[in-house]
This record gives structure tokens, sequence and C-alpha cells, in this order.
């Protein structure tokens, strides 16, 4: 990989320290079942920059890119599945 092609790190770690907090500051302000969602989706979005970036699948073949967000949608589906269970647990 050369440099035109390498990721700026600072950028993405930056990113990550802004969605830690808004999921932080969402959790404050929001009621709980707005904030639940919108901490699951940024932790989504968290996980695609590291995935991304820091692995660097951006730059891999699509049968590697493939293998790497399958896990990533079971997750996905899993959260959203036990979304209910954290909303509406007394």
């Amino acid at each position: 990989m050369d440099d035109r092609n390498r990721p700026n790190y600072f950028l993405v770690w930056v990113w990550l320290v802004l969605l830690v907090i808004l999921s932080i500051s969402a959790s404050l302000v929001l009621p709980k079942a707005a904030a639940l969602f919108l901490i699951f989706l940024v932790a989504m979005i968290k996980a695609l920059l590291v995935v991304m970036n820091y692995m660097h699948l951006k730059y891999e073949k699509p049968l590697l890119y493939a293998l790497a967000i399958v896990p990533l949608l079971i997750v996905a589906v899993l959260l959203f599945a036990l979304f209910p269970d954290f909303v509406f647990r007394s």
C-alpha cells in the first residue's frame, strides 16, 4: 500500500472520538429508547470505520470484504432483535 492509498489515521481517530462523545451525550439527553437506538447506530458506524481503515479492508479483494461483512450483518440483526428487550425491560 503506497502513501496515497494510506488512510488518514488521525482523522479516523477524531471521528471515533466524536462518535463516542455523541453516544455519551445521547445517553444523558435523549429518552431511553431513542438513546439506545442512536448508541447502537453509532456503534455500527464506529465498527465500519475501524474495519475499513484500521483493518485495511478498503483495499482488499471482494471475497475477503464479504467475509468481514457477513458477521457484521449478523451482529446488526441480533442487535435489532434484542432492541425491544433493552427498551421495554422493567
